[in-house]
């Protein structure tokens, strides 16, 4: 007979509370962290059926200092994974002694984890031995993994997210239809060392994204069978956003065209105030900036919208 009064569970017959749960979990894995040598491994079985759960796992796991790396199904109800119910998995969780946690804002982070998950998708798709669900339960564990390199420095807004708050975010992006649009594939794309159209196209497949809305933004050309991307450098891009800067409403311009423009000035030496003065999101612009900072290395972005400056200071 399993001694229930003992266990690791939240009863309130038992006086057992969430957070006694949580307290518990993030106890033992702290021991087990401890008795682990440098390159040990922690694997262990979960079974639970709602976010609330998953995350005080998470959460507890991370704080222990564990980094999720792997996940693997034993069972899952496919049929209630689709339709948004709660879901009871079986899984063998994976992880080892976490590295140091970089600071990420939650949008950066989100579309990393849509592209993780996606990519798990698509490379598992047409296996023989795995159901969606099972599919679901590996692509959640690649969304863990995403999440606990940052766990404690997700940033949303003004606020660090918990671990039981991404949670929630992760049933929704693998439980709803992809929101995954142009500028998530574009940036994507830019993160890349030699995109290819193949690439283009595997981003864009079952997503919002339409490649020729992107070519007639000039996000991207084909030249002699190349993929070029509309860079900040690139003057067709330039060009298109000059034009579109030289209309009447000075909100048409996408946050994307504005912080590319104001790199392209930056670059030229010229003042960005009379630009600055003329667009009303600035929050948009600087979130974009950090973004595109992200994606290709460029800190000339984040120099535009740097903690230690203010858009003020460029005028």
């Amino acid at each position: 007979m399993t001694p229930r009064t003992e266990s690791i569970v939240t009863n309130p017959f038992e006086g057992k509370t969430d957070e006694d749960f949580e307290a518990e979990l993030e106890e033992a894995f702290t021991v087990i962290k401890r008795a682990l040598t440098e390159d040990g491994v922690l694997a262990f079985t979960y079974h639970h059926s709602d976010s609330e759960s998953w995350g005080e796992l998470l959460e507890s796991l991370c704080e222990a200092g564990f980094e999720v790396t792997a996940s693997y199904p034993i069972a899952a109800d496919v049929n209630k994974f689709i339709t948004g119910e709660a879901v009871e998995f079986d899984i063998i969780i994976v992880a080892r002694p976490s590295q140091d946690r970089e600071p990420v804002s939650w949008r950066n982070l989100r579309r990393r984890i849509i592209k993780t998950t996606k990519e798990t998708h698509m490379r598992l798709a047409d296996s023989q031995e795995l159901s969606e669900g099972d599919i679901g339960v590996i692509e959640m564990g690649r969304a863990f993994h995403e999440y606990s390199k940052h766990h404690g420095a997700v940033r949303s807004g003004d606020t660090i997210m918990t671990a039981k708050e991404v949670v929630q975010e992760i049933y929704g992006i693998l439980q709803e239809a992809s929101d995954v649009g142009e500028l998530d594939v574009y940036l994507d794309l830019l993160a890349m060392s030699d995109p290819s159209y193949s690439d283009l196209n595997m981003l864009s497949k079952g997503t919002k994204a339409d490649a020729e809305s992107m070519r007639r933004m000039k996000l991207y050309r084909i030249e002699d069978g190349q993929l070029i991307l509309g860079t900040w450098n690139d003057p067709q891009r330039i060009a298109y956003i000059r034009t579109r800067l030289s209309g009447d409403d000075p909100e048409s311009v996408s946050p994307l065209g504005k912080a590319q423009f104001l790199r392209y000035q930056y670059e030229e030496g010229k003042a960005l105030g009379e630009w600055l003065d003329r667009w009303s999101d600035t929050e948009s612009l600087r979130d974009i900036c950090e973004q595109l900072a992200d994606a290709t290395g460029d800190e000339t972005f984040n120099r535009l919208v740097g903690s230690d400056k203010t858009f003020d200071e460029y005028q």
